[in-house]
Parts: C-alpha cells; structure tokens; sequence
C-alpha cells in the first residue's frame, strides 16, 4: 500500500495525538474550541468537510442545519455511501443533524446494499462501488437537501434521525476537477465568511469577512488543478503538517454549517473532497495577508 492508498484508507488524525495537542494547550490556561473531526492523517484530511453549531437566529433567516450528536473520534472503517456515480463521506463521522427552516422531502432511494459485507464486481472481475451502498446507516433513505439541489450534500434519514453525506470524489476515480466540485457545492453562493485555523481546528488564526475578498479567495480556487502526486510528494506534505505549515480553511455557510479545506500554502497544495490540487501563484498574491505571518503549535507526534 503507497501513501495515497494509506491516506485515503484512514483519512483522520489518530485522536490520541489529538487528545495530547489539546492537554498540551490546556497547561497554557487557554481556553479552545472543540475541534472538528476527520481532520487529516499524516497530511492533508482527504476530502470531509466539518461543521459547527449553527449560527444565531439574529444572523441570518436562512434555514439552518445543525449537529445534534456529539463527535467522537472516527475509528474502524470510514463512513461512506455510494449514489449517482459519487462517493459520499457522512459528515462528522455520522453525526445526527436538525433542519430548521426546511424540510428534506424529495426522496432519492434507499441504502440497500452494505459495502461491510461484500464488495461488487462489473464482469471483468474489477472491484465496484454500487449506488445505494454504504458502511454507516444500511436501509436508511436518501433526500436531496433542498438548498443542494446539486445533491453536493444528501440527507440520510434512519428512523426519525438525520445524517449528512458530502460528495468527496467519483466512485469510479476519475478526475473531479476543482470548478466540478466548486459548482457542485455552490459555495461562492452558500459562504459567508473565511476562517484559518491550525490543522487541528481549535484555534482560530484569521478570519475574513468582507464578502468581495471571500468571493476573491472562491474564484481564485478554480484556476486550482488536480494533483497527481507522487509518493515523495505525499511525504513532503505528511513532513509540512508535522512543522505546522498545514491549516484548515473553513468557510461559514449561510446555513451555519461550514466547508472545510486544508491548505499548505508553501507547498501551493490545498484539498477539495478526497483530491489534492496546485495552487497557482496568484492565488495567494490575490489572497493579501490571509496567508501570511500564520503561526501554530506543532503537533506532539508520540
């Protein structure tokens, strides 16, 4: 197994090196957010994006998402679907979520086929990913999100709870490039305002709110292209996270959840769903000081 097989497998940090990070700062009589789950492993997270509580009813009159479960570290297998030819992550680790404000009703099938038992096959004896297959929440029934249209987000409703799924790649492994996924997930439309924080995600760093320069930074991600990296790459990343050169990059939605990206802008490497893409160099020039001066603690790795 190389690194990029290794990377997707696992797809997390392990939590008991997060768990060292957040006792480390909790000597400094700091007090920190909780951070996001399935950040990255080794590296870059592949592809999940995460969320926080919605935003205050003052803020905003858009319908609103959110999570109602805590989060515990993923372990064992990653929770994924299969549906429309794209591959699905449940978003943190399937976590319950509410819908405020709308109603997920269009339905889009049922989760019939569990990926922990048994793997297709096409009639070339090739491994295949079915729609309506999954890891996490078998016999459950799919709705398309009414502000994702694009189904860039589905719901997942066992019972009387809901899940959220994400598009993080194509089951077949094709390339989706960045203006794909960016048009998928409309997100120029849904953020309203850009925060960069340390790898982990329990330290705010900057932030961005003036609504033309989050604009900037969206289309400046779509002159992004996908990455085809090599083993000797990957280790450059896994070697640019232990220095703590690696950085979430989380757009707040008008819905209160967010999007989250991992960046390392030495390397001009940044990941949109289970891809890693270049960054050209006037992504950054046009990004101002959003990138500059960033210090965080390095990870404890033991």
């Amino acid at each position: 197994m190389n690194n990029k097989d290794l990377f997707k497998t696992i797809g997390y940090v392990d939590g008991n090196l997060v768990e060292k990070a957040n006792t480390a700062r909790s000597t400094n009589k700091r007090t920190y957010a909780k951070w996001g789950t399935m950040a990255a492993c080794a590296a870059l997270v592949l592809g999940v994006a995460i969320y926080s509580s919605p935003l205050k009813q003052s803020l905003t009159n858009s319908p609103q998402i959110s999570q109602q479960t805590p989060v515990s570290a993923p372990t064992g297998v990653r929770k994924i679907l299969n549906y429309n030819g794209f591959r699905y992550a449940f978003v943190s680790d399937g976590a319950q979520f509410k819908f405020t404000g709308m109603k997920p009703e269009k339905s889009l099938g049922t989760i019939d086929f569990d990926l922990n038992q048994e793997m297709g096959k096409n009639d070339g004896g090739e491994v295949v990913e079915k729609d309506f297959s999954s890891t996490f929440a078998v016999g459950g029934q799919l709705y398309e999100i009414p502000t994702y249209p694009s189904q860039f987000r589905i719901a997942v409703k066992v019972e009387e709870h809901y899940y959220l799924a994400e598009i993080v790649a194509k089951t077949n492994n094709s390339t989706m490039t960045a203006k794909e996924y960016l048009d998928m997930s409309n997100l120029k439309e849904h953020a309203i305002d850009i925060h960069v924080l340390n790898h982990v995600g329990n330290d705010v760093l900057k932030k961005m709110t003036d609504h033309a320069s989050v604009e900037s930074i969206i289309e400046g991600l779509y002159s992004a292209k996908t990455a085809e990296l090599s083993n000797k790459e990957y280790e450059a990343i896994a070697e640019a996270q232990s220095q703590g050169k690696s950085y979430q990059l989380k757009f707040n939605l008008k819905d209160g959840t967010y999007m989250g990206m991992y960046i390392i802008p030495e390397l001009k490497i940044v990941s949109m769903g289970d891809a890693y893409y270049h960054l050209p160099d006037n992504f950054f020039e046009q990004s101002g000081d959003l990138f500059s001066g960033l210090k965080q603690e390095v990870l404890p790795l033991y």
